[in-house]
């Protein structure tokens, strides 16, 4: 414990408030320079800034001290429906604080969860974060990844459609499946993949990456993973002879069953959620941190 009066005096001084629009640009520095500097303050800015609700209460909260931010959690906030119902939910991410005021962290996760009606999912916590979730009762999600080589086949169902027109596609799309697509659309580094069979038709986003040196799909969403299954040998071989894709990386989670693969799972990023009023099968990753930023 540090016996310096003037180090106590500036952590007791520090007050904690929400982000509101007019902080935005101020937030988004403080995160370029403390959080990660691959993102100019103006890409911070445009995903701190998302949210897919009319009107949100806040963007997250901070700690100031001084005038001077010293610590962030970002919140994007959403309306989802969930079988039918609409849900809010509280994504928070994006969680920085400076090394003299840490231990004022867990004040900027609790101003968050203490808001009401609130389903809150957290997407990438850092690794002292882990236990802090887990002790406020947030529920792990299964964190497994399936690995798959895209390998060509002469034999399986489904087709990749073809559409002229964003119009056209819509129509083809259940409409909260629409809304989804509609919803995520103008992110560039995201990309989207159609699929049918008969009159049956859904889609699924993924991120390009690298595994083993080699392009890998991660396949971050699928709209109806019953339909995907069925669909799987010629969306694997669409990823490798359209876009180079060698592999494609699944969260477990997302399927609805296995998925025979030659590679062993790996372990993912740790997810929660906190909600009593629906199940991790409902927890999708979109509306979140992991589409607004080009993580």
């Amino acid at each position: 414990m540090s016996n310096n009066p003037k180090k106590h005096s500036a952590v007791d001084a520090t007050n904690l408030t929400p982000i509101l629009e007019e902080d935005l640009d101020d937030v988004a520095l403080f995160l370029h320079h403390h959080m990660n500097n691959r993102f100019t303050q103006s890409e911070w800015k445009q995903g701190i800034s998302q949210s897919w609700m009319p009107e949100v209460p806040n963007y997250g909260f901070m700690l100031k001290n001084d005038a001077q931010i010293v610590g962030v959690l970002c919140a994007i906030y959403s309306e989802q429906s969930i079988a039918g119902e609409l849900k809010r939910f509280c994504n928070p991410h994006s969680w920085c604080v400076l090394a003299e005021f840490r231990k004022r962290s867990i004040e900027l996760v609790l101003a968050l969860i203490q808001q009401k009606a609130y389903i809150f999912t957290m997407f990438s916590p850092n690794k002292d974060g882990l236990e802090i979730f887990r002790y406020l009762k947030f529920k792990p999600l299964d964190n497994h990844v399936l690995i798959f080589l895209n390998w060509p086949s002469a034999f399986g169902a489904g087709q990749i459609p073809e559409f002229r027109d964003n119009q056209q596609l819509l129509q083809h799309l259940p409409e909260p499946v629409a809304k989804q697509y509609q919803d995520h659309a103008h992110f560039s580094w995201l990309n989207y993949l159609f699929f049918k069979e008969g009159n049956r038709y859904g889609f699924l986003i993924y991120k390009r990456r690298l595994y083993k040196r080699l392009g890998s799909a991660w396949i971050m969403y699928i709209s109806d993973a019953a339909l995907f299954r069925q669909c799987w040998p010629a969306i694997r071989a669409h990823l490798l002879l359209k876009h180079g894709l060698f592999t494609s990386k699944i969260e477990a989670r997302l399927l609805d069953q296995p998925i025979k693969s030659w590679f062993k799972p790996e372990q993912g990023t740790q997810k929660f959620y906190l909600s009593d009023e629906i199940s991790a099968d409902n927890i999708q990753n979109l509306y979140s941190e992991l589409v607004a930023l080009d993580l």
